[in-house]
């Protein structure tokens, strides 16, 4: 671009193009790289709040199982299930806590594939076996 100032013409050097050009490209770096890191804790959370409601409703079940039935409780282990566009894994796991006899310890896992990251949800709860007199 070309200033006319009385007689003299002026005009941007090389060096002010290239670094405007590098101040320019820095800052659009700057928003891709944010916008990208947004996009990725918003499908976080997205995901971990469709997981957490599914782990509170298979946790209250297991209670309740394990409160019900004891050590004749017949409840998976495991498993898969799609919410949205996602593949989770569960994995359910419950045993004698504290060398007690009707105390049950549980412990519900499940995990999902984000980009290149394994995401890991866990919970864990208590129930009481009360033997029905």
């Amino acid at each position: 671009m070309m200033l006319k100032i009385g007689s003299k013409k002026q005009a941007f050097t090389l060096i002010e193009v290239m670094l405007a050009t590098m101040v320019l490209s820095l800052g659009a770096v700057l928003i891709h790289e944010a916008f990208f890191k947004s996009l990725d804790t918003y499908n976080y959370c997205h995901n971990y709040f469709s997981v957490g409601y599914w782990l509170n409703e298979k946790m209250w079940s297991v209670q309740d199982s394990l409160r019900q039935s004891g050590p004749l409780v017949n409840v998976a282990r495991g498993g898969k299930f799609k919410a949205g566009n996602k593949d989770f894994t569960w994995n359910l796991s419950y045993d004698l806590a504290y060398d007690t006899e009707d105390l049950y310890k549980i412990v519900l896992d499940v995990s999902w594939q984000e980009g290149s990251r394994d995401i890991h949800v866990s919970r864990a709860a208590f129930a009481k076996y009360v033997e029905k007199k």
